[in-house]
């Protein structure tokens, strides 16, 4: 028995090791070459991994300060297998710079995932060659390959299965203790299998409730696994973002489709993907809500239906069957949300209350929650038809199902060998620029701290050099919103004041930043280059720019304004009067963008049909303010104070407008340079309105110069 249980193993690492090879290709598979980690999701892992594999031990474990820099994340929301990097981190010393565990990662995942399936089906037939067969289908599960291209660490479905295995291994003993290192386990790898897993823990454990398990019993189960959960993710530093920065929107954004588990067509990160030889569809279905079967699949569910119908009474009457149905009851419920989609068209929607919509969008990526469902379809399945034809009989049908499912599903794998899945293109840097201005700037800074910041792939190579030790170009699970504002705001109110931070490099977000620092900063020792289509700006290096570098430059100058024509502001407009200090409206459809923090600018040169004296009208959709208080503040023009403002609404305000009377020979080159100074920026969530915690003031729709 043992040398079988040997052998065994020995086959899934074999057959695991083949299935990685397949997808990533041989030079993929080297523990140093990243080339294959470069969509954004992969990119996040490898760079989170680099700067905590470099930075000391800290408390919580998790804790990665030198990536993201003041928004106080860390492991447990990067992405990065949190597990395996406080693993390899033991070991940091003794391998080389560029080492990663993301392949071997995979590996582990497809030996676990066909394992683990293996011994579910095994324990419920005790047939080694049934069982086998049945786990292939595990194995070669569309949703788990689909998958890897996104989200490494998602790839762990075999927790999911563990989970079932675990309710299914009848003479397991102290269940509990098992239950409560999977889920503990699960939040070293990735949250959103925590709940999935607490889900199903508890559904099961309230049909022990419902069948004479003692309430003590009930409650001291509980207790364990929350315990054991709570106190690990204490360890690798859950808590160190807010309870209200892990509310989120976006609950019905990421939802199944209906049609997902007869849908083959999706995506990966470097274009569409059709999963199936037998059936066509034009919806393209998002990736989060993917969920094809199969043919195999197919079948499988509309037999088991059959046989389901067929012999309801008997099934409702076994002991697993009410925690079965809750899960795939109220898991569907929770994929599919308020939202109904089929073939990627809304049918039907509702709205939820806002508390509620808060909390649920915690997953927001809701389509996730279908894959237990998915696996249990496949469990069940075999299982039935196992018990419902012979051993000769059922194997045979197996493997006939398994050849269609394979067929039907060989355009997906096919479309996944040697990495085509992933992104490859390698983007050409100035490895000897970069090399030579890290040594002595070891901090990566982007001029616009964001979550979702476009610098992570577009400099992706130049953060995973070692001279960088810092960088707050990060994407995080969740992040605290509210460090990352009075980041914002701190840097903005330095460049207000012309002062650049030392031994910093700055990725310069947009154009309409690059353009009011080149206004701040035209008389001071600032050096700005283009390099990779992108801008830098550091302090003390304006002598090193090249001739190319001064030419481009030069092309950013400030819009120019005529008269009676309005100029509205878009925060995502790179060619816009608003400078530094600004943020969107998202999801309001309110024109204009906020003033954030305590120092927000906007920029722009008169046109040459502006008379002598002109005034400035300034349009306010909108200010925020706690209750029954005013907002504060002043409006400079050119560093010269021209009013002071104290407001509790816009209507107070004439045509809910400011205006400023000008003449022009007091303008300097014809640029004027507008400064709003807020006093008491207010938070939406200060004012339990919604999580978002950025500083806001004054939503500025438009300005407008009108002769006088």
């Amino acid at each position: 028995m043992e040398n079988r249980n040997i052998l065994i193993l020995a086959f899934y690492c074999i057959l695991s090791l083949i299935l990685t090879t397949y997808i990533l290709g041989i030079d993929n598979l080297s523990l140093i070459n990243t080339e294959w980690l470069r969509a954004h999701d992969v990119t996040t892992d490898i760079i989170s991994w680099k700067f905590f594999r470099d930075d000391i031990w800290r408390f919580p474990l998790g804790n990665n300060p030198n990536y993201g820099m003041d928004i106080g994340s860390g492991l447990a929301f990067s992405g990065s297998v949190p597990v395996m990097a406080i693993i390899f981190k033991l070991f940091a010393s003794i391998l080389p710079d560029n080492f990663h565990y993301f392949g071997l990662w995979i590996f582990i995942c497809f030996f676990l995932q066909s394992y683990i399936a293996f011994l579910i089906i095994h324990n419920q037939t005790k047939n080694l060659y049934f069982s086998i067969i049945g786990s292939l289908f595990f194995l070669l599960s569309p949703i788990l390959i689909n998958r890897l291209s996104f989200h490494l660490s998602l790839s762990a479905h075999w927790l999911i299965l563990m989970g079932f295995y675990i309710e299914t291994k009848k003479d397991l003993i102290n269940k509990n203790i098992y239950w409560a290192t999977l889920i503990s386990l699960s939040a070293l790898i990735h949250f959103y299998f925590t709940l999935m897993l607490s889900g199903i823990f508890f559904l099961f454990l309230l049909n022990d409730l419902k069948n004479n398990l003692r309430l003590k019993k009930f409650y001291s189960q509980i207790f364990l696994v929350l315990g054991s959960l709570i106190f690990t993710m204490f360890i690798i530093g859950y808590f160190d973002v807010p309870f209200a920065d892990a509310l989120a929107y976006g609950y019905g954004n990421y939802t199944l489709d209906i049609s997902s588990l007869f849908n083959p067509n999706t995506s990966v990160v470097n274009g569409g993907i059709d999963w199936s030889f037998f059936l066509t569809n034009n919806a393209v279905l998002p990736s989060e809500g993917f969920a094809y079967l199969g043919m195999g699949g197919i079948i499988f569910l509309i037999y088991t239906i059959i046989i389901f119908t067929y012999n309801f009474k008997d099934h409702i009457k076994k002991k697993k069957f009410l925690p079965i149905f809750f899960i795939v009851l109220i898991f569907l419920i929770v994929a599919i949300t308020n939202k109904i989609h089929l073939f990627s068209n809304v049918i039907f929607e509702f709205e939820l209350p806002t508390i509620l919509y808060g909390i649920l969008s915690i997953v927001r990526a809701s389509g996730r929650f279908v894959w237990p469902v998915y696996y249990l379809i496949f469990f069940i399945s075999i299982v039935f038809l196992y018990k419902n034809f012979s051993k000769q009989k059922s194997f045979y049908i197996l493997i006939l199902i398994f050849i269609f499912q394979f067929i039907d599903i060989y355009p997906g794998l096919k479309r996944h060998y040697n990495s085509n899945a992933f992104i490859n293109e390698k983007k050409l840097i100035n490895y000897s620029f970069w090399e030579n201005i890290t040594k002595k700037n070891p901090i990566l800074r982007t001029t616009y701290l964001d979550n979702e910041t476009k610098f992570l792939v577009e400099l992706r190579d130049v953060l995973l050099l070692k001279n960088i030790k810092k960088t707050d170009i990060s994407t995080h699970g969740r992040y605290n919103r509210k460090k990352a504002s009075i980041s914002r705001s701190k840097l903005y109110k330095s460049f207000d004041e012309k002062e650049m931070p030392k031994n910093v490099i700055f990725a310069v977000d947009n154009f309409n930043h690059l353009r009011t620092l080149k206004y701040l900063f035209t008389f001071k020792n600032i050096g700005f280059f283009f390099r990779g289509n992108n801008w830098i700006t550091i302090s003390g290096y304006a002598d090193q720019m090249t001739d190319y570098d001064v030419n481009q430059l030069e092309k950013y100058k400030p819009i120019i304004v005529t008269t009676n024509k309005k100029a509205y502001l878009d925060f995502k407009d790179e060619n816009s009067l608003h400078g530094l200090g600004w943020t969107h409206n998202f999801p309001s459809t309110t024109k204009g963008a906020w003033t954030e923090g305590n120092v927000s600018n906007l920029i722009f040169k008169l046109g040459k049909d502006i008379n002598d004296s002109f005034i400035i009208k300034i349009k306010l959709n909108s200010i925020i303010t706690k209750k029954d208080k005013p907002i504060n503040f002043n409006i400079d023009v050119n560093n010269i104070f021209i009013k002071e403002f104290n407001i509790k609404n816009i209507e107070e305000l004439k045509e809910e407008s400011i205006f400023i009377n000008i003449n022009r020979s007091d303008i300097k080159d014809d640029i004027v340079y507008i400064k709003f100074k807020i006093d008491n920026p207010v938070t939406k969530f200060e004012l339990l309105e919604s999580p978002d915690a950025r500083k806001l003031g004054v939503l500025v729709e438009s300005l407008e110069i009108i002769n006088n």
